[in-house]
């Protein structure tokens, strides 16, 4: 069984070893977080891994709240998703979505870690109101669907919501997630601590918020990937990955040490753990590349042209 599929490792353009990176996609990692890159160094990483990797296709990530300008920062700037919000139009996040897929799949970019569900009065967060965030959340990830890309909710149970109680969130913070976990290919959990649901661990690592709250009182099936672990506040890493292995997270993103955190793993399936989760988490990144995959790229130039007139009508 190859474990190192449900690894995700980070590339920083400038920092990053790009010897390391072909090294682990030919171990066989399931994907890369890419961080920093130009537009065409980005596309011709991701050329370079999928050569490199034994398997037909990669996953590539990219890392972002609200556009892809947070990865690839000459990429065309998209409007705020608050700005959506208070936009008279009803097609405006719709739009962004699309353009963001057709933005990122022409840099051989597929899985978007987007969009974030939180309430708020300024982005990332869409809106304030619970029915809005859905609304808006909902034409986005379909925007999102349409241009090809994969998309992940976050961060649950919801930041707004960190000094609530649970029947204060019911209606508020966890409206989005109900309304769209049919649609959703993700659910990302905060690295924050939510003291009234559980005051010892970071949702991320919470048993009774991954499995407790998210799988069984809200009935969630679908995949639960890692908060990304480079910018998450973990003491012992490869630890906090195998603790999110056993509360219900399927992939893990963006370790500063991936090799460690793939021996770990590979030593806990030797011992006769996971693997049913494993095999679980290798089949649905199977239907992940077969919905990516079903739908050709556009360009980066026609891309980028889409994103600047649909920047301009706004």
């Amino acid at each position: 069984m190859k474990v190192a599929r449900i690894v995700f490792p980070g590339f920083w353009f400038g920092e990053s070893d790009l010897s390391t990176a072909k090294q682990l996609a030919r171990m066989g990692v399931g994907g890369f977080c890419v961080y920093g890159g130009t537009a065409q160094q980005t596309l011709a990483f991701t050329q370079k891994m999928r050569e490199a990797s034994p398997y037909n296709h990669l996953l590539i990530c990219a890392d972002i709240n609200e556009d892809l300008t947070e990865v690839v920062p000459d990429a065309p700037a998209l409007p705020s998703n608050i700005s959506l919000g208070k936009c008279a139009s009803a097609e405006g996040a719709y739009k962004k979505g699309n353009v963001l897929a057709l933005q990122a799949r022409s840099l051989g970019i597929d899985w978007l870690f987007a969009p974030v569900v939180d309430l708020g009065y300024s982005s990332p967060a869409f809106c304030e109101v619970p029915s809005c965030v859905t609304r808006l959340a909902g034409d986005f990830v379909a925007g999102l669907s349409n241009g090809g890309a994969l998309n992940c909710i976050k961060y649950f149970p919801g930041v707004s919501g960190v000094l609530k109680t649970l029947a204060q969130m019911e209606d508020a913070e966890f409206m989005p997630y109900k309304s769209l976990f049919r649609r959703a290919d993700a659910i990302m959990p905060s690295d924050m601590t939510f003291p009234n649901i559980d005051g010892e661990n970071q949702a991320m690592l919470s048993d009774k918020i991954l499995r407790g709250l998210l799988k069984k009182r809200l009935n969630y099936k679908g995949c639960i990937l890692s908060f990304p672990l480079w910018k998450a506040y973990v003491r012992y890493e490869a630890a906090a990955a195998l603790k999110m292995l056993h509360c219900g997270v399927e992939n893990i993103l963006a370790p500063a040490d991936p090799f460690s955190v793939i021996e770990a793993i590979e030593r806990e399936v030797n011992k006769g753990f996971l693997v049913d989760e494993i095999i679980h988490s290798i089949s649905n990144h199977e239907m992940a590349i077969s919905k990516v995959f079903a739908q050709p790229a556009v360009s980066v130039q026609e891309a980028f042209a889409l994103a600047k007139d649909f920047c301009n009508k706004k």
